[in-house]
This record gives C-alpha cells, sequence and structure tokens, in this order.
C-alpha cells in the first residue's frame, strides 16, 4: 500500500446516537439527504488498516443560498460509505444547488456560492488517524445526493522515547497562517480553500483527553496527524512537543513541506528528548541542544580552532575547521613538535573529529547541512594546512569532481581533504563566508608556496562543494547584521543578531555599517611592500560581535597586534575595541600566543569566561593571560589543552594552571532562551561519547 496515498475523512466517535429512527415518525417535507465519501483518483479506500467510512453521530452543515446553515446528522450504519443525514432541527426548505460541509459548525456561511467556514487552531486527537472533527470535507449537488470530497491535507508526526505527550502544537517556520477563517469554492465537485489571513494563526495544536504515550523505537513511534488546507511550509515547520510533567521540546525541519489537499506526508520517526539542556550530569553525555537555547562548542582535536554554533533556533555555523598536521608528527624545526598532542587519538583526524562532534549534536531542523562556514582568515589551523608529504599525515587526494586520486592536481581543480574540505564532504555547506580573493589584500603568507598551494585547496574544495551542494561563497560584509542571520524562526528571537566588525583590515566605525577602509594601507602597497613589511595574515581576521539578549560573544579570529611599534596599523585590536564593548565570553583571539589581546582591547572586552583554543605548547602565553586577569579579575579561564612544558613556563611567570577552570576538552557556552544567563559545560575529548567533565554556572548576562 502507497504509504502517501490520499486519505478520505471519517470520525470515529464513541458513542453511538439512536435517535435517528425516532425521527422517521415526524417526516419532513422534504426527502433527507443522501452522503457519500468518495474515492478520489489514486486513493484507497483504507489507509494503514483505518477504514474511511461515516461514523455514527456525524453532522454536517447544509446550505443553499438564502436559506441560511442547517445541523444534519448521520442515521445511516456506522462505518458505511453511503447513508442519509437528517435534521437535527427545521429541514433547509429551498430548492438547490445544495452545499454542504463536514464537520457543522454553527459559524459556517455560504455567500455567493463561496463557503466560508472556521479551521480551528486546536484540533481533536485519534490513534492512528485524524481526531473528530479536525479534517474538512465539502460537496455540491443540484439535488439531495452529496459527494463529499476533502478539503485538507495531512500531515502525520512521528515521536518516539520515553515518556508521555501531553500536547504537540505546529507552527509555519516562516510565520504563515495555517488556520483561521477560510473560504472554500467548489469548482466541478472539487474544493479549494483560500485562507483568510486576517483572522488566521501560525499555530495547530492538538491535546489528547489523556497523555499518549509514546513508542519505543522509530518501528512503532507514535502518530499525531494534523488536517491542513493545502499551501506550501516554504522554510518548513517547527513542532512543539510537551510531556506529561510540562516539559517542553521543539523540533523542526528547515526543508520545503507541500501540503497536498487529500494526500498524507509522514515525516520521518524522530526520538523526543525531554531533557532540560541545563540538566548536564558529570559523566553523563550532554543533553541536546533545544529552541531557544544559543550553544557555542568550541571542538577540541588539538589541531587548530573550530568553534561550531547552534543558534536560537536551529541555524547552524561552523566557524573555523583545524587542519594542521599532528603534533605527534609535525617536525618543527630541530626535529622537534611545538604541537599538542591530538585528540582524541593521532589515528583521527581533526576533520573527523569535527565532522563526527557536528553529526552528534546537530538539531533535526538542520537537515544534516551546516548553514553557514565563516573562515575566520587563511591560515592552515584554521581552514586546513598544505605539506607536500601530505599522504603522510592521512590527507587523501581528490580531483575536481571529489574521486580519489594518487596525486592532487591543484591547477586542475583538485584539492587535498583535510580541514574544512574534510567536513564538507561529509556535511553539505549552504553558505561559506570569507573575506574574499586573497589577493583583494594580500598578507605575506598569500606569497609563500605553501600558502598559494592550501589557499588552491580552499577553493578547489569550495567549487566542488558548489557543483555537488549548491555551496555559495560570499564575502564578508563589514558592519551588517543582515548576513548572518537566523534562518528558521527569525521572527521569534528578534532579541538575536551578529554583527560584522573587521575583515581584510577594514574595521566598522560604529555608525550604521559605514566601514574605516583606510586604516591600513592598500592592496597596492601591500603586494609591493610584502617582504619587508612582513605583514601576517592574523591582522586581517574576520570578527564578529554576537548577542542574544543580554548576553554577548566576541571572536576575533586571530587577531593581533605585533609590530606595532614600526607599523602603527598592524595593531587591528585598537581600531575594533573602539566600536566593541564589554562581553560575557570571548574566544581568546590567535590561541592567547603572546602580541595579542591587548590592554587595549581586553579594557573594553572585560570578558568573565575566556576560552583560548589550544594546540601548540606556547599557548597560553603568560604575559596575555596577566592582561586578561586585571582587564577582570574574577575572570573565568578555558582552555582546550595544555602541553606539560608550558605548565612550568607559566608557573614560573606567576600563573598557575590549577586556577583554569580546565585545560583539557570541548568547551561549550549553552546560553539560556532569552540571553539573561548561560552555563559552560566541559566535555571529555578522549572519545566521542561528549560526556560532562565539569559544569559552571549558571552566570547572569549584564
Amino acid at each position: 500500500m502507497r504509504r502517501n496515498s490520499l486519505i478520505l475523512l471519517a470520525v470515529i466517535l464513541s458513542t453511538v446516537f439512536s435517535g435517528c429512527a425516532e425521527k422517521m415518525a415526524e417526516m419532513p417535507e422534504y426527502p433527507a439527504f443522501t452522503a457519500s465519501i468518495d474515492k478520489e483518483d489514486d486513493t484507497k479506500t483504507y489507509v494503514d488498516g483505518y477504514s474511511v467510512r461515516w461514523s455514527a453521530d456525524d453532522r454536517i452543515s447544509i446550505l443553499a443560498q438564502g436559506a441560511g446553515n442547517k445541523e444534519y446528522r448521520f442515521c445511516g450504519e456506522a462505518g458505511a460509505s453511503y447513508g442519509s443525514f437528517e435534521p437535527t432541527g427545521q429541514d433547509i426548505s429551498s430548492d438547490g444547488p445544495f452545499y454542504a460541509v463536514y464537520p457543522y459548525r454553527g459559524t459556517t456561511s455560504l455567500s455567493n456560492g463561496v463557503i466560508r467556514i472556521s479551521l480551528p487552531s486546536k484540533q481533536t486527537y485519534a490513534a492512528g488517524t485524524i481526531g473528530p472533527g479536525a479534517g474538512v470535507m465539502a460537496a455540491l449537488s443540484d439535488d439531495r445526493d452529496l459527494h463529499f470530497k476533502n478539503v485538507c491535507g495531512i500531515l502525520v508526526l512521528r515521536f518516539y522515547g520515553e515518556g508521555s505527550v501531553k500536547s504537540v502544537s505546529i507552527s509555519d517556520n516562516n510565520a504563515k497562517a495555517i488556520t483561521g477563517t477560510a473560504e472554500i469554492k467548489l469548482t466541478n465537485g472539487i474544493p479549494s480553500v483560500n485562507l483568510l489571513t486576517s483572522s488566521s494563526n501560525s499555530s495547530i495544536t492538538i491535546q489528547p483527553s489523556k497523555p499518549v504515550t509514546l513508542g519505543t523505537s522509530d518501528q512503532n513511534a507514535t502518530e499525531f496527524w494534523f488536517a491542513l488546507p493545502p499551501m506550501c511550509l516554504e522554510k518548513g515547520f517547527s513542532a512543539k512537543v510537551t510531556d506529561n510533567k510540562g516539559r517542553s521540546t521543539t523540533v523542526a525541519t528547515a526543508k520545503a513541506v507541500d501540503i497536498v489537499r487529500n494526500r498524507i506526508i509522514r515525516m520521518a520517526p524522530l526520538k523526543l528528548d525531554f531533557t532540560v539542556p541545563t540538566e548536564a550530569e558529570v559523566g553523563s553525555p550532554l543533553p541536546q541542544w533545544q529552541a531557544g537555547y544559543l550553544d557555542i562548542h568550541s571542538i577540541n582535536g588539538g589541531r587548530g580552532e573550530a568553534f561550531y554554533y547552534i543558534l536560537p533556533d536551529g541555524t547552524t555555523m561552523l566557524c573555523d575547521a583545524a587542519g594542521a598536521p599532528p603534533g605527534e608528527l609535525w617536525d618543527y624545526g630541530e626535529g622537534k613538535s611545538q604541537g599538542v598532542p591530538s585528540k582524541p587519538d593521532i589515528a583521527t583526524s581533526s576533520g573527523a573529529v569535527i565532522t563526527a562532534y557536528i553529526r552528534h549534536f546537530t538539531p533535526p531542523v538542520a537537515g544534516g547541512r551546516l548553514d553557514y562556514f565563516l573562515t575566520s582568515h587563511y591560515h592552515g589551523d584554521h581552514i586546513g594546512s598544505w605539506r607536500n608529504n601530505y599522504s603522510d599525515f592521512g590527507w587523501m587526494a581528490f580531483d575536481k569532481n571529489g574521486n580519489k586520486v594518487s596525486t592532487v592536481d591543484l591547477d586542475n581543480g583538485g584539492f587535498v581533504r583535510n580541514g574544512i574540505s574534510e567536513v564538507g564532504m561529509s556535511i553539505p555547506i549552504g553558505k561559506v563566508i570569507d573575506r574574499g580573493d586573497w589577493a583583494s589584500r594580500p598578507s605575506t603568507d598569500y606569497y609563500s608556496t605553501n600558502g598559494k598551494k592550501f589557499y588552491s585547496t580552499y577553493v578547489n574544495f569550495l567549487d566542488y562543494s558548489a557543483r555537488t551542494y549548491g555551496t555559495v561563497r560570499e564575502s564578508f560584509k563589514i558592519g551588517h547584521t543582515d548576513q548572518l542571520v537566523l534562518l528558521h524562526q527569525p521572527a521569534a528571537y528578534a532579541n538575536f543578531s551578529i554583527r560584522t566588525i573587521a575583515s581584510g583590515g577594514n574595521i566598522w566605525t560604529g555608525t550604521g555599517t559605514s566601514v574605516n577602509s583606510s586604516y591600513m594601507p592598500s592592496a597596492a602597497e601591500f603586494d609591493a611592500n610584502h617582504k619587508a613589511w612582513e605583514i601576517n595574515e592574523n591582522i586581517f581576521s574576520n570578527v564578529i560581535h554576537l548577542k542574544y539578549g543580554n548576553f554577548d560573544w566576541f571572536s576575533g579570529g586571530d587577531i593581533q597586534y605585533n609590530d606595532r611599534s614600526n607599523y602603527s596599523w598592524k595593531d587591528i585590536e585598537k581600531p575594533i575595541s573602539q566600536v566593541m564593548k564589554k562581553v560575557e565570553v570571548m574566544k581568546a583571539s590567535h590561541h592567547s600566543t603572546s602580541n595579542t589581546n591587548s590592554s587595549t582591547l581586553l579594557g573594553v572586552l572585560k570578558p568573565d569566561v575566556y576560552i583560548a583554543g589550544v594546540w601548540r605548547d606556547s599557548q597560553p602565553n603568560p604575559a596575555t593571560l596577566k592582561r586578561v586577569y586585571t582587564a577582570n579579575p574574577s575572570v573565568k579561564i578555558f582552555t582546550t589543552n595544555l602541553a606539560d612544558k608550558n605548565v612550568a613556563t607559566l608557573k614560573s611567570n606567576g600563573i598557575d594552571p590549577a586556577n583554569f577552570c580546565t585545560s583539557s576538552g570541548h568547551v561549550v557556552v549553552r546560553v539560556l532562551p532569552g540571553g539573561g544567563s548561560y552555563y559552560v559545560f566541559v566535555l571529555d575529548d578522549s572519545d566521542m561519547s561528549y560526556k560532562v567533565k565539569a559544569v559552571f554556572g549558571p552566570y547572569n548576562c549584564e
């Protein structure tokens, strides 16, 4: 049987009315109406074992022009597809044409051949079908023989898990009306619907008379059937499910859903988890994100930075994808490595770590995709490195079409799978935002052999991703709050924004979207002086300020201020500090090395929480941490790693790592709905179970 077959409505009621026989003694002047539920093309009489028939005591409206709305009751045999309806009161006294609507509602009316009916925002529940009165049927006949056809389509949600469901509400992600007053026209007996949005709602709720126990697996998932007017939910829909304990969870899909008259759409079974996201227990996996929360995950593979964002409506963003060589195999001069150990082990690439992490935590609304990838700047520990002996690190070569090859051909669109290319081959990316063509404002790194090669593999992968997944590449727009935006339910979180602060050495002025583009020399000057000036790519990093209610987050890539005594414009932090404010949490710029996180910038940001993505044994730098403590003596320090060598260095400079909140693990900032408070969780990075090691908070936002 076709699982998406057309359903013909019938309503099963528990009470069988027996008064029709008594009414027969009072025969009306006009004969009774007879009505059938039509079997339309491509439909079946049975849908998953549910018999499509009239039910005892079903009631319909009979309307004729100028004759008002009369209630009629089914007097046939329950379970029949055809039977008679007789009036509960006065019979309709006019001749046809007759319009009929199921179910009867006293407010239903007829004007110029158009039926006006209320589609309520609350529907009844029935196991394995639509609830009584939830679906609407209509018929038109010149005589008293009516042939009903469905007006609505059916959306079936299927859930499983632990506990019972008290209510389920669905809403359009684009705030489109899905219920309210509707006009029905019948053309050759086929109904069409026009929803009058001025008197409509954008949500429908099913609230069973008693909680419904969830199925235990996807094989016996509990179904909730919603009758909806035909329409396309272009941005998908969200479903809020409340259990018998009053706890709620929201699930959603971002894909377009087309509701078609007389058709069933069944969503894939989904496991529900009513655990409150802040109810994290040490030794147990971190509870999943839920709608309204903001998650910022520092993913630790020991090879650079990767920050995964789940925004309040489920929009997702990955900022950077670490791809430096494993420290255990990296000879960084004098036969010594300056890296920290790979996590969870050397055999697992950083791209695989990031991919597995995202797949574990990604919300259903993401649909298995990344909405955004934000490239902070063009360095290997942020987008993927290059080494001529790339195969020694397990980095595989691919041609322009994504086919594995023995040797990469960069000149013909080939690329090496490492960093973002490894993540993006497994998780499709909607939009990549970076600082544009590297040549438009080149750093000294642009001219190096390795720089040209890892940039080539980056752009070649993006070309492959565009052809394969439709990925769009876009340049960072400074000063805007309309580039990195919520994609699913923006209206529900009007107090959320991401402001783009700086990119490529240009900085927002703090007014509108105006940009200071003259702080640094021109691209031509950089090109002519790149050797003498030794321009570090870090100062060109993309910088963002995220705000959710009273919660503020700062992420500055690898911005720094080194050599500002010779070239004042190398201090990119100074003009950024002039347009920033105090924040609750910041990502440590440039992994908290030296010559970054200046007193000027920190004196403005004054972070309460400071998170450093450490991947080398010189990170964090003691002088840098002293500036952090000076800016906010009560600051809480989190580092993803800490090399044994650096512990002694820090202690000898008066910094005791024992005072850090953590020096290993994934670090997760979870902001509560509304942005008034937040927690910080540390997760075990020794495997991929993501168990909680420590819980900090809640902290109030100011």
